[in-house]
């Protein structure tokens, strides 16, 4: 069988769409064809929804008016369940607002009295003159008597006087030399050394009398404690040597330090009297009125003793810790020591203390001073090395 070129679906078999279709099947076996009935075909006016059917439930449409909706829906009431709202009140009217209008017054100038601050406020008052040049006159009062008052105000805050400084002040009565006085001296290293060759090589105390201050008044000290260095004619100070200027005893000195033979060293002072360089004996010396060899033993003349102090923290019966201060004076060659104590509140004490509380401040401490002291005896329990320190002659060995 042969298909139609005009056949709208070729896969389909023929007289598939004419609905009559023959099985190929039975026509290859020879028998005779049965045709197969198949639904009519739907044609397109059958199968619009507008056929003359009847009508059944709802119908929406977009050309139904309100008028047909509400004649068609019947609402049917169940239960008698059904609430219904009253009809709602009509609001009250508003009330038309009225504005008045108040006219502003006029500020007048009032008087102090009547002057507040609900009513004056920042309003500025001006002052009178007079008020204003005496307000002034009055700071300027005030400031006057600040000023005044400072000194006052400062000294109470400022640190007490040490009473031990007073003291010293006192000793030291003699007027101290300028710094004109310690420039000279620092141009004299060359006198002072040709004075200390010729004292080294002196054998006698008469050529030594010129030399040294107050000589002549020192003349029969000298004969009976004056020891000879018996230098030879060809010594001399090193060019070396050190060469120092200070005040010492409130007056200025030059101390000149020298290597003798044997590698000993010395320590010269100088000072300036009757307008010419001179040595001073007793401190170059440090001469004492007994060795400590006698102090030692509790003999001597303890009148004048030159010696290192340092303080000490032994105590006895005889000299408690309560009524005195204890100290430890050495000989100058420290061969020797002595135990020597001062009475709290004796001018002697005022002498020591800011001897030892110099470097106080900055945390200094010093070990030991040169001093020439008084000495006097103590108990009779004593021990023969103790003695009470009656007087502070000088703060060195240098003498006035």
């Amino acid at each position: 069988m042969r298909k139609r070129k005009s056949d709208p679906r070729p896969d389909l078999p023929e007289g598939f769409l004419d609905g009559v279709w023959e099985d190929p099947q039975e026509s290859r076996q020879g028998g005779r064809p049965q045709p197969v009935s198949l639904p009519a075909r739907r044609t397109s006016s059958e199968s619009r929804i507008g056929r003359a059917d009847p009508e059944i439930g709802l119908r929406i449409d977009s050309t139904l008016s309100r008028s047909d909706a509400s004649q068609r829906l019947e609402v049917t009431e169940l239960g008698g369940a059904v609430v219904r709202l009253d009809q709602a009140e009509n609001a009250p009217a508003k009330v038309e607002r009225l504005y008045t209008f108040h006219e502003k017054p006029v500020l007048t100038p009032s008087g102090k009295a009547s002057a507040g601050e609900g009513r004056d406020w920042g309003i500025v008052q001006r002052h009178p003159v007079r008020w204003i040049l005496g307000m002034g006159g009055v700071v300027v009062v005030l400031i006057v008597a600040v000023f005044l008052l400072l000194p006052l105000i400062n000294s109470t805050n400022a640190p007490k006087k040490d009473p031990n400084a007073v003291v010293l002040t006192v000793e030291e009565e003699e007027e101290v030399e300028g710094m004109e006085a310690l420039d000279q001296l620092l141009a004299q290293l060359p006198e002072a050394m040709q004075i200390f060759r010729a004292y080294a090589q002196a054998s006698l105390a008469d050529d030594v009398v010129p030399l040294i201050k107050n000589g002549r008044a020192m003349e029969e000290t000298l004969r009976r404690h004056w020891d000879p260095l018996r230098m030879p004619s060809s010594w001399a100070p090193a060019a070396d040597s050190v060469w120092s200027v200070q005040k010492l005893s409130g007056q200025a000195y030059g101390m000149l330090e020298v290597e003798l033979p044997e590698h000993q060293k010395s320590i010269a002072y100088f000072t300036r009297q009757d307008g010419r360089l001179v040595m001073d004996w007793k401190a170059t010396a440090a001469f004492g009125t007994a060795p400590f060899t006698r102090l030692a033993e509790g003999k001597g003349d303890a009148s004048e003793i030159r010696g290192e102090i340092s303080t000490a923290d032994y105590y006895s019966a005889a000299w408690p810790e309560d009524r005195f201060r204890s100290f430890r004076l050495t000989s100058p060659d420290r061969e020797t020591s002595l135990w020597c104590y001062v009475r709290i509140g004796d001018a002697a004490e005022a002498g020591l203390a800011p001897l030892f509380n110099q470097g106080e401040i900055l945390g200094e401490s010093v070990s030991s001073l040169k001093i020439t002291l008084r000495l006097e005896r103590g108990a009779p329990e004593s021990l023969p090395n103790q003695w009470l320190i009656g007087e502070v002659l000088h703060t060195d060995w240098a003498t006035r």
